[in-house]
This record gives structure tokens, C-alpha cells and sequence, in this order.
């Protein structure tokens, strides 16, 4: 079986990274680690997870409006079906030169 979660960020990057997203989850791809790193996999320019921990570009997480550090769980709160994820993230300005 898999789940279907929604993705929604304050990030967009025309033709690159365009939320609001669906991802498709494994049924054993059940956890906000696993929504991050599903994310990573698709985006590797953009750090959501490293080392099992929010990559430097995620500032903040949010499960159906809450956010994770309010749950004891953090990373390993389950998602189910049709949950709504949205991801706070913030790429340092890119020089030119």
C-alpha cells in the first residue's frame, strides 16, 4: 500500500522546485525522516535531511499546522494518508561573480 502526503513550502525554484507537491510514500516510508528524505532524493540540491537530522536548509516542519518540535516523537511522528507537510526552507543567496 502507499500513502499519498502533501507538501507545501515558502521555497520555490521556477522549473526546479514548485510546491505545492503530492508524494507518493511507501507504506514502510511512514515518518516526517522519511517524508525529508523521500524530499532529499528528489532534490538533492536542497539539504531537507543530513544525517538523519533537518538538513542546514530546513528551518522548520510542520505536520497539519504543528509544528514537529512540539512532538515527543520529532522526526519519527508517523504520517498517514493525505497529510499535509509543509517545509520551511531558506537558501543562502547565491554570488556571483
Amino acid at each position: 500500500m502507499k500513502i499519498k502526503v502533501n507538501v507545501d513550502s515558502n521555497l520555490r525554484i521556477k522549473n526546479v522546485f514548485e510546491p505545492p507537491l503530492e508524494l507518493e510514500m511507501r507504506e514502510d516510508e511512514n515518518t516526517l525522516k522519511d517524508v525529508l528524505g523521500k524530499l532529499s532524493e528528489k532534490y538533492p540540491y536542497l539539504r531537507f535531511l543530513e544525517k538523519g537530522e533537518m538538513g542546514d536548509d530546513l528551518h522548520h516542519l510542520y505536520l497539519n499546522g504543528e509544528s514537529h518540535f512540539s512532538f515527543s516523537e520529532g522526526l519519527k511522528r508517523k504520517v498517514a494518508e493525505g497529510d499535509t507537510i509543509r517545509v520551511e526552507a531558506y537558501m543562502d543567496p547565491l554570488a556571483g561573480g
